[in-house]
């Protein structure tokens, strides 16, 4: 028997781990090195306290689809590494070093990475993201715990789309004590890009529909036909109503954003949501119903943008879309010139410095996470990451279609990869830490609940 006042480790761990995926958007995003390097204390912390509670392991067991999709990861993170040593042929060195060699006029120990220090940085993110979802994964094997960091990313998220709209009717133009230096009169609250922030919002709003449709089931189909009014009366007055003030005060925040990629997906991800909840359901029928209603809804929406909103009007021939159509060239010629190799982790943007030329855009980033990641990684290993995304992006699939509970989790995490992945078609929302965390905690969160606990245990003896 448990002493009463012994410290509880397995609690320690969830929440450390729950409260930094929470608060890491806090920080700019958590796109900064203070809010990223506390957010790796975190996890770090959680870590700690799950090797003090060794039931935590003990529940966990990794299902064969998910051990493929960690094999590929592992491999492209020893390629990363490989890419930032100074142990390749010289034919593989990055042609700038030979050239420092014969301007310094002596040997220089070059690597495939064009900057192997920037490569190290994105490496150490990278394995934070990593860790971040293997986290999730091991803590939210219990659906109690799943249920709790849904609720815990609900709540922040909230607090921080309500500060956002506060920002934004005040007209401070602010983000916490810095004033603004882009996107002066979009809402980003506590992000500096509202791309990003309209992503994060997503998901979040999603979050919170899948409790609020939860809380539902719950309260309201389990009760018997002659109490059903009084129930379902009671639920509004306690729930229905605050929670669905708070999913109105979310849309508008993603909405007063003033993002088109970040509504739209947005849009998507709760159609998505929707569709797939019913299908765990196995209501059939409805949800080729809701389907093809969000799918209207969802036209008229965008023909009702195009005719009012001065952004979605001019949609693929502004400046942006014309400035990231050059980039996008550009970036198939990088691509194309260093296509097995890569040019390291964080490579795109001294790379990118060498083709531009006469170009007056100044682009960090391709604005596509999906090009950038085979620029960095070269082709054969950068389509392995993605291929192992794809693997666990099936793990939830299965989920949906097999679990006959607690199928909610890989439902929101399925529609957060829609929204997550679908915009880093065009954007770089994956590299910001705040965006990304949150993604991969809900991925995590969504493959422990994608197996039984039986079905798991006989795949890992497999």
């Amino acid at each position: 028997m448990d002493h009463p006042n012994r410290i509880n480790y397995s609690d320690c761990a969830f929440w450390s781990f729950a409260l930094t995926v929470a608060l890491l958007p806090v920080g700019l995003g958590g796109d900064r090195p203070i809010p990223v390097g506390l957010a790796q204390a975190g996890l770090s912390l959680s870590l700690l306290f799950m090797i003090l509670s060794p039931d935590i392991w003990q529940n966990t067991h990794f299902f064969t689809r998910l051990r493929w999709a960690l094999g590929l990861v592992a491999v492209v993170l020893t390629w990363t590494l490989f890419q930032a040593q100074p142990l390749v042929p010289a034919s593989w060195m990055h042609p700038l070093w030979q050239e420092a060699a014969s301007v310094l006029n002596k040997p220089v120990y070059g690597s495939i990475s064009i900057v192997p220090e920037d490569s190290f940085k994105g490496i150490l993110r990278l394995i934070t993201y990593i860790a971040g979802g293997l986290l999730a994964y091991a803590l939210t094997q219990d659906p109690r715990r799943a249920r709790q960091l849904v609720w815990t990313l609900w709540v922040s998220g909230t607090v921080i789309c309500i500060y956002g709209l506060m920002i934004q009717i005040t007209g401070l133009n602010m983000i916490l004590w810095f004033r603004k230096w882009s996107y002066v009169g979009d809402l980003t609250a506590t992000f500096v890009n509202r791309n990003h922030f309209a992503i994060y919002a997503g998901m979040i709003l999603v979050c919170g529909v899948g409790l609020l449709l939860q809380s539902w089931r719950e309260a309201v189909e389990s009760c018997r036909p002659h109490q059903r009014i009084g129930v379902i009366r009671s639920w509004f007055i306690k729930q229905g109503l605050l929670h669905s003030f708070l999913l109105l005060l979310v849309l508008i925040s993603i909405i007063l954003s003033h993002s088109r990629a970040g509504l739209v997906l947005s849009l998507i991800g709760l159609s998505c949501f929707l569709f797939f909840y019913q299908i765990y359901l196995r209501a059939w029928r409805r949800a080729w119903i809701i389907g093809i209603i969000m799918l209207v809804v969802f036209m008229v929406a965008m023909a009702i943008a195009v005719n009012v909103s001065d952004r979605f009007a001019i949609l693929f021939v502004d400046y942006s879309s014309a400035d990231r159509s050059k980039v996008y060239d550009l970036s198939w010629r990088i691509l194309l010139d260093n296509p097995w190799l890569g040019y390291g982790i964080n490579g795109f943007e001294p790379e990118y410095r060498l083709y531009q030329q006469n170009m007056l855009e100044e682009f960090n980033h391709v604005h596509s996470d999906v090009l950038e990641s085979l620029i960095d990684l070269g082709l054969p290993f950068g389509l392995l990451l993605w291929l192992a995304i794809g693997v666990m992006c099936s793990g939830l699939w299965h989920g949906v279609m097999h679990r006959r509970q607690n199928g909610l989790y890989p439902t929101l995490a399925l529609a957060a990869s829609v929204m997550a992945l679908g915009h880093a078609l065009v954007d770089f929302d994956l590299q910001i830490p705040g965006v990304t965390l949150t993604w991969t905690a809900l991925l995590g969160t969504g493959l422990a609940q994608s197996w039984s606990r039986s079905k798991k245990r006989t795949t890992a003896l497999a």
